[in-house]
């Protein structure tokens, strides 16, 4: 990493009053050679608070969901899933599947519903287009919790509870950050006999050779955590932010663990003979999974909302180059300010864990922290930047 970068995180996280807690960036290239590496701060605001590593143990939210679904596209590969089976929903989560669809608009009360009729497959779940929302994000849902005197559950209720809440379009039809891959956690529970978490052990983690320091807070009990922090406003000090209890082995977001074990299924996945998938897996992991004109509108239309996340990879292409693939947010053109960023996989969670993947320039990158909210504009600058130093470490940099 640049002395300039190094020097502006360390001043962030070391200073008398530091604006970040602790920071660790990795990037990675197809053949398992870090290409860079910096860890700075410390795991807590205690005074006896030791050092982090690449052994730090984050809570990645929303970065949960790529290794969800990488874990059901092994249960594709192995012919117990299908991506296109009209009938999967149906037959395994029909908790989901008898949810009707809102014809009420925002504001409009009272609710007016629908049936669904079209199927809701796999590949609607990992790309986010079956019409299940998230109650924390969509105006309808949070109104439509209030009426029945109940409180958000997307994060932390149980996945049924949580999620079985009406649709918000028919499914290819539309796109919504939501549920989806809560619900696929649960599918692969369901269809394999095992916890989520047993399951992610045996078919990735254990593959990758990944130690102990990755899986749900149930399995890492006892362990010490990267502490959640926020600042209330620009120029006070950092605080401490509990986190939120979680009732689940939520599939899309409720993983924690060290950048070393999160870098390994990042370079898997970029790697031209990786343990995890075929590479006709891979093709369709790394795809542009949105086609229709609703689809794709809904999509580039929430780019401002999560530009934060993937800063220059976005920012430096136009909104016709923003899809979405199967295991997160796809760049399908080239960048004119990084170069060959055609087929960029993308994405990270509320505490701004952020991660992007790139097959044909062999370039996988991790930025871990712990602040909240997501789109800290401190951080988004420091990932903006490593992003940039990543890219030319990598065959496509210009």
């Amino acid at each position: 990493m640049s002395s300039s970068l190094a020097a502006s995180v360390d001043g962030a996280t070391t200073s008398s009053n530091p604006t970040q807690l602790g920071i660790v960036v990795t990037a990675v290239n197809s053949q398992g050679e870090i290409v860079i590496s910096h860890s700075s701060g410390k795991t807590s605001l205690k005074p006896d608070a030791i050092p982090i590593t690449v052994g730090s143990i984050y809570r990645l939210a929303s970065a949960t969901k790529i290794i969800t679904s990488i874990a059901a596209l092994r249960l594709v590969q192995s012919g117990k899933l299908s991506l296109d089976d009209a009938s999967l929903i149906e037959r395994h989560l029909p908790e989901m599947w008898s949810q009707e669809i809102f014809t009420s608009v925002p504001g409009q009360l009272p609710f007016t519903y629908k049936k669904r009729q079209n199927p809701i497959t796999l590949r609607h779940l990992l790309s986010h287009t079956s019409g299940s929302g998230a109650d924390i994000l969509d105006p309808r849902l949070m109104a439509w919790r209030k009426e029945r005197g109940e409180q958000c559950m997307t994060l932390t209720g149980a996945v049924v509870e949580g999620n079985s809440t009406p649709g918000l379009f028919e499914p290819g039809e539309g796109w919504s950050y939501g549920g989806g891959l809560n619900w696929t956690g649960l599918l692969i529970e369901r269809v394999s006999g095992v916890r989520l978490g047993q399951f992610l052990r045996k078919e990735v983690f254990d593959v990758l050779g990944c130690d102990e320091r990755i899986g749900f807070e149930g399995e890492l009990e006892g362990k010490e955590k990267v502490m959640l922090v926020t600042k209330a406003k620009k120029g006070e000090a950092l605080r401490e932010v509990p986190p939120v209890p979680v009732r689940a082995e939520l599939g899309g977001g409720a993983l924690l663990s060290s950048t070393a074990n999160f870098v390994k299924i990042l370079q898997d996945i970029i790697n031209p003979t990786s343990k995890l998938l075929e590479t006709k897996w891979l093709d369709e992991l790394f795809a542009p999974q949105l086609q229709s004109a609703p689809s794709l509108k809904a999509l580039q239309g929430s780019v401002p909302m999560f530009s934060p996340l993937t800063g220059p990879l976005t920012s430096s292409v136009p909104l016709s180059a923003v899809n979405h693939g199967l295991g997160g947010l796809l760049i399908t053109e080239d960048s004119s300010e990084l170069g060959k960023t055609k087929g960029t996989l993308a994405w990270g969670g509320a505490f701004n864990c952020v991660w992007f993947a790139n097959r044909q320039q062999g370039i996988a990158g991790y930025y871990a922290s712990s602040i909240f909210p997501p789109g800290d504009p401190e951080t988004s600058g420091f990932w903006a930047q490593f992003v940039r130093e990543a890219w030319g470490k990598a065959g496509g940099g210009q």
